[in-house]
This record gives structure tokens, sequence and C-alpha cells, in this order.
């Protein structure tokens, strides 16, 4: 990590990320509690959060390819700088008290879509920053910061929210702004992985993006797990936003909300130290097993015990351990077998299969804690975890080699 962090450009990515995914963090907590605390309607606050996801997919189609012609460095300081206005511009619009729910609605949406460039920016640049050794380490540190910024922007989020709903969407608008500030510039040294002299660097957006879901659907072991990605994603973007309405609705506080929300980041976090050694030493089949299992037992156990504020907080804390390691593992296999030149487009195209049914879950949050209540909805996902995790023990996801393997992968 010593090593990683000498970097320059590499210190500036993380620093970037750490600000932008904070917002995002306060983000899932405060639309949630915005929509519902206006439209007093789950379904509704559940529908948002199902469209800002579905504009998510529809722009990641192109994201990454657009990524890969740009450059990195240029989308991620565009897309910070939108974020920041987007944000900010919702929070003036709650000046405006008779103002229609539709343009705030329409924002959320539009800072949705925007974040599809985050991935493939991120992994494009660690890819040109990083050897192919430390790219397990990356990962991990990629993924611990993620879940740190989840543990301090949704308490955050909550207890600015609990103080005043603007405060809390300037205080977003603001990580974002320094988010932007931080944005690497361009890499000086050139990647391992060189651009051959074949490829043609005016290729259309469309061709490079469909080149991407070739590369990864012809690819057996990244098929196996953007399908498992694909449907372990229903249960997770739906679990939060079950917990969010129902403790809501019991008249509990925002900063409490905000806890619960970061105890599976912070469950997360723990897991992340560990995660670049045991993606080493654990083949990705097995490490798929045990996180979505651990996943899929808390969330059994939250059916009946969800109303319990601290037992919510145990369990999500230790559902969210061994989820690090996995992904280190993933993002670090797909990494290592990708040119350059792809990354971009094979990042999104590896991700939008698992983003596709995430509208799904956030519309069945919403409609499930409506229509059934907590637990009928908690035990149907929790049923669709099984699932997924049923699906990390096919002979493609066991066949995926450890990360100490990957340069032989490579050649």
């Amino acid at each position: 990590m010593a090593t990683l962090m000498s970097i320059p450009g590499y210190r500036r990515l993380v620093g970037t990320m750490a600000f932008n995914q904070t917002g995002y963090a306060m983000a899932s907590v405060i639309v949630p509690l915005l929509i519902f605390d206006i439209s007093k309607n789950a379904t509704l606050a559940g529908s948002v959060s199902a469209f800002g996801t579905g504009s998510l997919i529809l722009l990641s189609l192109f994201a990454g390819a657009l990524t890969d012609k740009f450059h990195p460095s240029v989308v991620l300081k565009r897309v910070t700088l939108a974020q920041t206005i987007i944000w900010i511009s919702i929070a003036l619009m709650l000046s405006f008290s008779d103002l229609p729910l539709l343009p705030i609605v329409l924002c959320i949406v539009l800072a949705s879509a925007l974040s599809a460039f985050d991935a493939p920016s991120e992994q494009s640049l660690i890819k040109q920053m990083v050897p192919t050794s430390d790219l397990g380490t990356a990962n991990a540190i990629a993924h611990g910061r993620e879940s740190t910024a989840e543990v301090f922007g949704g308490p955050s989020a909550g207890l600015l929210y609990g103080l005043n709903p603007h405060l809390a969407l300037f205080v977003q608008g603001a990580f974002h702004a320094i988010a932007c500030a931080l944005v690497p510039r361009k890499p000086n040294s050139a990647s391992a992985n060189q651009l051959p002299e074949e490829h043609d660097t005016n290729v259309s957006v469309l061709k490079s993006s469909t080149d991407g879901f070739r590369f990864v659907f012809s690819h057996t072991g990244l098929r196996a797990i953007t399908l498992v990605a694909a449907v372990a994603n229903i249960p997770m973007s739906a679990f939060i936003l079950v917990l969010i309405f129902s403790y809501r609705a019991t008249g509990e506080s925002a900063f409490i909300i905000g806890l619960i929300s970061a105890s599976f980041g912070s469950g997360v976090i723990v897991g992340s130290f560990l995660a670049s050694k045991l993606a080493e030493v654990v083949p990705l089949g097995k490490l798929g097993t045990i996180a979505l299992l651990t996943f899929t037992i808390s969330l059994i156990v939250l059916t009946t015990l969800h109303s319990n504020t601290v037992a919510t907080i145990i369990a999500l804390f230790i559902a969210g351990l061994p989820l690090a390691s996995f992904n280190t593992a993933i993002g670090a296999f797909t990494a290592a077998i990708t040119p350059d030149y792809r990354m971009g487009a094979v990042t999104t195209a590896s991700t939008i299969p698992g983003i596709f049914l995430m509208p799904f879950g956030a519309f069945l949050a919403g409609f499930g804690f409506e229509h059934w209540g907590a637990s009928t909805t908690l035990g149907l996902i929790s049923t669709i975890a099984l699932i997924a995790t049923m699906m990390t023990l096919t002979s493609a996801v066991r066949g995926i080699p450890l990360l100490s393997q990957l340069d032989e992968v490579q050649s």
C-alpha cells in the first residue's frame, strides 16, 4: 500500500473517489428520505430510486466507450463538476415551497445517470497507474474507501438532514466540488499493457461499446461473475431501502437511519484490510459463495429482527465482512485480463448486467414495504440472494484462477 500511495496521481484518485463516493453515500440516505417526506408514498420513493438506476443503466451502455475516447481524467472532472451543480440546485429548489416535485426528481435521475462514468474512469486510471502485481491491493483500497465513504456519508447525511435538508444537500454538493478539484491529470508513464498497433483509435463509440460486451461474454469467467452480480444486485439494491422505509414509518430519527445504512459499509471496511491477502489464497468462486451466503443469512435474520436497531446493525455489519475480498478478486481479475484501450468499455459491459435488475430491486423495496410489510419483503429478497449464492457453485465461477496466477492468465 505504501508503494501505491507514493504515486501522486493515484493519491489524487483515491481522494477524488473518496469525496465523490461520500456524496453518493449521502444521497442514498437523503433522496429516499426527501421523496418519502414530501410525498408520504414509499412506492414513489422506491420508484424514484428505480428511475435513477434505470437512467444509470442506459448511459452506462456508452459511458465506458466515451471514457476510453476522451480519457478518464477529463470525464471524471466534468462529471464531478456536474454533480456539484445538480445537488446545489436541488437545495435551492427546496427553498420554493410551491415547487412541484418533478424538477427535483429529474435532477436526481440526471445525477444518478452521470454516476455511470465513475467506475470506468476509476478502473481505467487504476489500470494506467498500477502494476499488475498491485491490482489486488488497489481494488481492496477502492472497496475499503468506498465503504468508508458510506460509513461517514450515511450518518452525516442523516444528522444534517435532521437539522435542515438544505444544509445536507449543500454539504453533499461541497464534497463533489472537492472531488472535482482533486481529479488526477493524465498519467505520464505508459502502462505495461500498450496499445496495439492494429487498434483503430478512431473507432466509433457504438462499436467500442459492442466490443466491450463481446469481450465480457466471450470470456467464461467474466460472463459467469457478471450473471451472478446481476441476480445479487436485486437484494443489494433493496434491503437498505426496506429498512429506511420501515424505520422512518415508525418515526425513527434520520440520524439512526443513517447509522443503520452505514453498518453494512462498516463491515466491508473491516473486511477490506484482509481482502487483498484472502483474494490471493482463496479461489474467486469460494469467496463468492462465502460472501453471498453470509449476506443471505443476514437478510434471513433481519426478516424477524429488523425492528431491533442493535440486531439490525450487527447483522448488516457481519453481512459486509466478506464482500470486500470477493469484489477485490473480481476487480483485479477483470483489470488483469483487459487491455488498456478497452478498460472503460469492459468495465461498463461487465457492470451493466449487474445493475440491470437494480431498478426492480428499488421498486420492489417500496412496493413490497407498502403492500406486504418489511418482513415479507425481506424474506423475498433473501430468497433472491440465495439464488445468487447457488450460482457461485457453477464450474465457470469455480474455475477462475487465484490472483497470484493472474500473470499466467495474461500470458
